[in-house]
């Protein structure tokens, strides 16, 4: 059995009689593991009896597996191929956490209960620790009860846990779905003839509210006009006389099955893709489209051509792409054949839809990374959008690549995958080169529409010329006024949130840095507070220098937030947005500012690169970009190629309808080859300038890497355990070359000193015995579990 612990390892169980012929590998189970009670899934069932005593299964969970044999075999890969935990793969794939709940119950020993006794008459009645040992003398009670009555009461747990006074008793259940709080359920009447004759006011009144009203009831509508009417819902529901039922995640709209007219470019990807999936066998294309070129339309009508065949289609987008505006088009044409799996929906939602999906009920799965992972029976097509993206790579234990996991699932299923951008990665398009993957290009934007015209702005020649240094170029703010005159929207993109980038003191230099990061804080002008984007540590904003007190603090930089303030100062009468991680505190929000934006209630739209992919907004003939050398003096050899992929998508918003569109970049590097061929939107030539840069400097794709990282609140500690590490790797093979150990770029986040090693071999299984070898001797040093981080593939070297 796998549990979700941080051990490279399976457990063995012994079924309890009554469970042995109704478990079944993945199905979840709950098992007792030291203390605590965890829930798990079944890999492997046998009769052989283990040479070690066995502890029983506690309960099952699943009485269908939760995971098919498919998915068990796309975990075991996952685990090995980015050495991480089966346990914990195995628990990212399942969405189903939201129906189990955990409670833990603290009860007193023996010996506790003796010391409750001579607390009995203790006068100190405000002391925690009396109060809470007094609370256990009465009964058991669980954890979360007592930090809600007796403030104070878990440093107290702590102690009381050392001196052997009370023990903990975990237990995991079901959770009730009648008492789910994150969905919305309706209500209708079920079977009446199972009423008592003696019912509550309650009751009788909810029973008589729906036969007046037939139908299914809101239950939130109900609660309105009688506080308790959910109560009481549930309550008849356990008794089958009233139905309850969840509303869906997601809207059904009218479906359509109008299709739209396909260029000849757009015919010729259709083509080939749906060839492939009629011969039911691995396939892999690169869609490689301009923006505009009608890339979503081919994955419209790819699907449809799956669904043909009988068969299932999987559609993966970066989680910032998962926009309703694009969940409406696949609805418009799917129906209720769609199901969504999305972060932003609750526990219930994601699992009512991750239902619908095992049952067959939904053949079109789209979702963001974790949707790789979705129950699809007898997949057919899978399509992963902007597949070029950081976004799809998991950041947590077990770090995987939603990309390259969506690879490898098509292969086991014999489907075929098409993988979409307007800039590919370079990974992919090497590929390509290889014959690994099929190129399909797309050069024209739908209906011909020209490509947008793009501007250099040299902003050390507009210092030089207008000795101001001013935030918008001359011909940034020209257009931006013409666009206001000619009703036209513009979109202003800067990468970087906040008002300044940081504080310092203009008499010594010193600036002011978060204490828990090796970062400096970004000042926040609508809060009057500097904050780190890494830890949320905030403070108000000094007065004096804190290290020389003198008063010439200067503000740094720019980012989002004074961006928007300038364009308001210098354009008063123009409607403003701004969509970045401060302004939108919600999906909600987000989803509002951009469809007031789309249907022309604003201007201009100010943010980060949360504007920059995916929107389709016609009446954007404007894009100007502040500051287009952001990201490039990032310590990572990636830094061009995202800097090239964030351009050339921003450019990509403008000039998407009848209207022609303008691109202005600002830069203090239009030299640079990055910003240069974003200009030019050439992606070949960027290709083969970047790529031979990574053959020569012996970098991915041409190499297998990873990092390994090590982290302490104790910056000693630290860095004797790389010392530690660094012996043990000196012997690797040759194929194997370590660069390290030295400080992580940041080399303090979150309160933890971080030290680095950079691992490239020239074969992946040299690198997957590398960095095996390392978690095998931090296990062995008995290092916290949390001490030592592989990553297998990084995107990023922060």
């Amino acid at each position: 059995m796998a549990l979700p612990v941080p051990l490279d390892q399976v457990f063995t169980y012994s079924l309890p009689e009554t469970l042995r012929h109704r478990v079944q590998p993945g199905a979840r189970v709950t098992a007792p593991f030291g203390p605590r009670k965890l829930t798990g899934v079944v890999v492997k069932t046998h009769d052989h009896k283990p040479e070690h005593q066995t502890r029983d299964i506690l309960t099952l969970v699943d009485e269908d597996p939760a995971l098919s044999e498919e998915l068990l075999r796309l975990g075991a890969w996952i685990a090995d191929y980015y050495c991480s935990p089966i346990g914990e793969t195995l628990k990212v794939m399942l969405p189903l956490g939201g129906e189990l709940r955990s409670k833990r119950t603290v009860a007193l020993t023996e010996r506790g209960a003796e010391m409750a006794q001579q607390f009995l008459r203790s006068t100190d009645a405000d002391d925690p620790y009396v109060l809470v040992l007094r609370a256990l003398q009465k009964r058991p009670l669980t954890e979360a009860y007592l930090k809600k009555k007796i403030p104070g009461s878990e440093k107290s747990l702590k102690l009381m846990v050392k001196k052997g006074l009370v023990r903990f008793k975990t237990d995991i259940a079901e959770r009730d779905p009648l008492r789910a709080r994150d969905g919305r359920w309706t209500v209708s009447l079920g079977d009446v003839s199972q009423a008592p004759k003696k019912l509550t006011k309650g009751e009788r009144w909810l029973i008589d509210s729906l036969e007046d009203h037939p139908g299914e009831q809101d239950v939130e509508a109900l609660e309105l006009v009688r506080k308790d009417a959910g109560a009481v819902a549930r309550k008849l529901a356990k008794k089958e006389i009233v139905e309850l039922k969840i509303l869906r995640a997601v809207t059904s709209f009218q479906t359509s099955d109008k299709q739209v007219q396909l260029n000849p470019a757009q015919r010729t990807a259709l083509d080939a893709i749906s060839g492939a999936i009629e011969k039911s066998q691995f396939h892999t294309f690169l869609l490689h489209g301009v923006t505009g070129s009608g890339k979503t339309e081919v994955y419209l009508q790819a699907i449809t051509a799956a669904l043909a065949a009988d068969k299932s289609a999987l559609l993966l987008v970066p989680e910032i792409g998962l926009t309703p505006a694009m969940a409406s088009q696949f609805f418009l044409r799917f129906g209720d054949r769609v199901a969504i799996l999305h972060s932003a929906f609750s526990g219930w939602q994601r699992s009512e839809q991750w239902r619908r999906i095992r049952s067959g009920e939904a053949r079109v799965v789209i979702g963001t990374r974790s949707g790789v992972f979705a129950p699809v029976a007898n997949l057919g097509l899978v399509i992963v959008d902007e597949e070029h993206e950081s976004s799809y790579k998991q950041e947590e234990m077990p770090r995987y690549h939603g990309r390259d996991v969506a690879v490898k699932r098509a292969a086991d299923a014999g489907a075929v995958v098409v993988l979409g951008s307007a800039t590919p990665s370079l990974e992919s398009r090497l590929n390509a080169e290889k014959q690994k993957y099929s190129l399909l290009a797309m050069t024209r934007r739908v209906e011909d529409r020209p490509m947008p015209e793009v501007e250099i702005v040299d902003m050390r020649q507009e210092f030089v010329e207008t000795r101001q240094n001013n935030l918008f170029s001359r011909s940034l703010a020209e257009q931006i006024d013409e666009k206001i005159k000619a009703g036209e929207q513009t979109m202003i993109l800067l990468n970087r949130r906040g008002f300044s980038m940081h504080v310092l003191c203009r008499s010594c230099g010193e600036r002011v840095e978060c204490e828990n990061c090796s970062v400096t804080l970004t000042y926040h002008r609508r809060e009057e507070r500097l904050l780190c984007h890494y830890c949320d540590y905030a403070t108000p904003v000094p007065q004096k220098c804190p290290k020389c007190e003198s008063e010439h603090i200067y503000f740094q930089g720019s980012g989002s937030e004074k961006v928007e303030d300038n364009l308001r100062q210098q354009f008063p009468t123009a409607r403003i947005a701004r969509l970045d991680r401060d302004a939108v505190k919600s999906r909600e929000h987000y989803e509002s500012v951009l469809n007031s934006f789309r249907e022309g209630s604003y201007d201009m739209l100010v943010g980060t690169q949360m504007i920059a992919k995916g929107h389709d907004i016609p009446n954007v003939t404007l894009v100007g970009v502040v500051s287009a050398d952001v990201g490039l003096g990032i310590p990572d050899f990636r830094a061009a190629e995202r800097t090239f992929q964030l351009l050339t998508q921003v450019a990509g918003r403008a000039g998407r309808g009848t209207l022609p569109g303008k691109v202005i970049l600002q830069t203090m590097n239009p030299e640079h080859y990055a910003i240069e061929l974003a200009a030019a939107q050439n992606y070949d030539a960027f290709y083969k300038k970047e790529i031979h840069f990574r053959k020569m400097m012996h970098y991915p794709p041409f190499t297998a890497m990873a990092t390994l990282l090590l982290r302490s609140q104790k910056l000693e500690e630290t860095m004797a355990w790389s010392a530690e590490l660094a012996r043990e790797l000196k012997d690797l093979p040759d194929t194997v070359r370590v660069m390290g150990p030295a400080a992580a770029p940041m080399a303090k986040l979150k309160r933890e000193y971080r030290f680095q090693f950079l691992l490239k071999a020239s074969s992946r299984r040299a690198l997957a015995a590398a960095v095996q070898r390392a978690r095998s001797f931090a296990q062995k040093q008995d290092w916290p579990v949390t001490a030592l981080t592989a990553d297998v593939d990084p995107v990023s070297l922060l």
